[in-house]
């Protein structure tokens, strides 16, 4: 038997680099080069059906009278040359648009969701566009989910033409969409429920049985059931094969197990060495609440905690209720807590709003000074917003909170004080790799004095999340040896991340703030660094070496995960 000798050639390709581009990644004589089958009779061929081959992909591009002239040539050492030109000339552009509507939205009222002139001001390849034919599929698509979305889930694409004429360079695009019915939502199954009871699900603002189909309704019902620490997994489906124009809602879900308990060591560049023990009853006293506490042991602070959180009521109402303890050692400064606090939150992940009691019982004793009590009873206003692309990892949007309270002496408090704190933080890509981080912090407390005023509710910056190159909280206010809290607070951050392989990248920051009893104290710290940064699938990670100009000593930092 004789086997064809295998043959070596060359392609060069003289194109427009977006053309160019394109056939270097799928002309069949490139995807064949180099292997050992190519012999001269398949080079021939591949050689003869490479213009129709190109014709096919500038299509794709828009371009639908290309002049195309190919070669091939012998080489020295007995080899080919393949040499192609390619002039695509002028691309094919969209000249009209015909968006034509079928089924019940011609009928429906003109205020109704969704409106067929917005859904054409909407269309993403307009008039005088460059016509691509994935821009093409991609309209189509898009034009039929903002149907589909809302009352009109059995939309379907009844036709859809695209018109070239290569005189004038010119298409036209007819696009026809059926609506079919509107749907409602029809009566809701749950599957997979044995350890808990209903109002778990159905308190979570579930879907009304005869409102109009929304997909996001049900999209944002699954969000909040799994958020909710009930289940391991959870599914929400709306039965559109059963024709009914109330469709049958079923949630499936996987329950937790009702107990758990864990273990864990850490450290933190913040606090120190950490053990941590935590334990879980999501069915505490015999009913749904669910109780979570933690036993947190470092090497500045102790901190003992238990809090309960009840089913989220209709409405959005969520209720918890908790206490704690805790020991901390910072900067000079000895503080011993016991409290207690009740929050009432309503809204949603993008617009919260709560309330909150709490009571504070204070014993703190700066170095060289005898313990000081105090109490008080705050009563707390605050709203917080995130508008965020990814709640684990973000990397476009913002989250901003804002709080204000206070307390009032003789009810249950030693010093009246009015209280306000904001923080933000923004997050804006920068290309493809890049990222621009900005974060600040303002506070201030308005009271006759500092005395009888807990030192939870001053203020101090300094660690990993606040100022870095900086010691934790050991920017405020000096008191002898010590450093304590301020009633006026400032911090400001600015960093940029560049992401060079992948989910690492690397992180160049300045941060700058200070916590003083006036506002002229306020002198800003300044601290600037360098990072490493690895987005991992548990939120990303980061170690940070940064110097404090004031303190004049690098420091390392440690964070993992977001939170907000």
């Amino acid at each position: 038997m004789v086997c064809a000798k295998p043959v070596a050639y060359d392609v060069v390709i003289n194109a427009p680099e977006s053309v160019k581009k394109i056939l270097m990644n799928n002309l069949d004589l490139l995807r064949w080069k180099g292997n050992e089958q190519m012999d001269t009779t398949q080079l021939r061929r591949l050689y003869r059906n490479t213009p129709d081959e190109i014709r096919q992909l500038v299509e794709t591009e828009g371009y639908y009278s290309p002049v195309i002239h190919t070669r091939m040539e012998k080489t020295d050492n007995n080899s080919r040359k393949v040499i192609i030109d390619v002039d695509p000339g002028k691309p094919v552009k969209v000249a009209a648009v015909d968006i034509t509507f079928e089924g019940a939205i011609t009928k429906q009222a003109e205020s109704l969701k969704p409106g067929i002139e917005q859904l054409k001001k909407g269309w993403e390849l307009p008039v005088g566009s460059v016509f691509r034919m994935a821009d093409w599929e991609a309209a189509k698509i898009a034009l039929l989910r903002q149907v589909t979305r809302v009352r009109y889930p059995r939309a379907e694409l009844a036709d859809t033409k695209a018109i070239v004429n290569p005189e004038t360079d010119e298409v036209t695009l007819k696009v026809v969409i059926n609506s079919g019915d509107p749907v409602r939502f029809g009566p809701i199954k749950i599957v997979g429920l044995e350890r808990y009871g209903k109002d778990v699900i159905m308190g979570l603002n579930p879907v009304k049985e005869g409102r109009t189909f929304r997909e996001n309704a049900l999209l944002n019902w699954q969000s909040r059931i799994q958020d909710s620490g009930y289940f391991s997994s959870v599914e929400v489906t709306a039965d559109l094969e059963s024709g009914k124009e109330e469709v049958p809602i079923t949630v499936t879900v996987v329950e937790n197990k009702k107990k758990h308990a864990a273990v864990g060591v850490g450290y933190s560049t913040d606090t120190g060495k950490r053990i941590s023990l935590n334990y879980d009853n999501l069915h505490f006293l015999g009913r749904d609440y669910k109780l979570k506490s933690s036993v947190v042991l470092q090497t500045k602070q102790k901190t003992a905690k238990a809090d309960v959180f009840l089913p989220q009521e209709p409405g959005g109402i969520r209720n918890s209720f908790g206490v704690i303890y805790d020991r901390s050692q910072i900067e000079g400064e000895d503080t011993r807590l016991v409290g207690a606090n009740y929050r009432r939150a309503w809204g949603t992940q993008r617009l919260e709003k709560y309330l909150s009691l709490q009571y504070l019982n204070e014993n703190n004793r700066i170095t060289g000074q005898s313990y000081q009590k105090s109490q008080a009873l705050p009563l707390t206003f605050g709203i917080i917003t995130r508008r965020l692309n990814n709640r684990l990892a973000p990397t476009q949007g913002y989250a901003f909170e804002a709080q204000v309270g206070g307390a009032v002496e003789h009810v249950l408090t030693d010093k009246s004080f009015v209280r306000g704190y904001m923080k933000g933080i923004h997050f804006q890509q920068l290309g493809e790799k890049g990222e621009l981080i900005l974060r600040g912090e303002l506070g201030a407390l308005g009271s006759n004095g500092k005395e009888g005023v807990p030192s939870t509710v001053l203020f101090r910056t300094g660690g990993d999340q606040s100022v870095r190159g900086y010691a934790y909280e050991s920017l405020g206010v000096k008191d002898g040896s010590a450093i304590v809290g301020g009633r006026y607070l400032a911090v400001a951050s600015v960093e940029y991340q560049y992401y060079f392989i992948k989910n690492w990248g690397v992180a160049f920051f300045v941060d700058a703030g200070n916590a003083g009893d006036t506002i002229k104290e306020l002198d800003p710290a300044f601290g600037y660094g360098i990072g490493g940064r690895w987005r991992s699938p548990a939120g990303p990670i980061g170690v940070d070496l940064a110097y404090g100009e004031r303190s004049r000593e690098f420091r390392l930092h440690f964070s993992l995960g977001f939170t907000f």
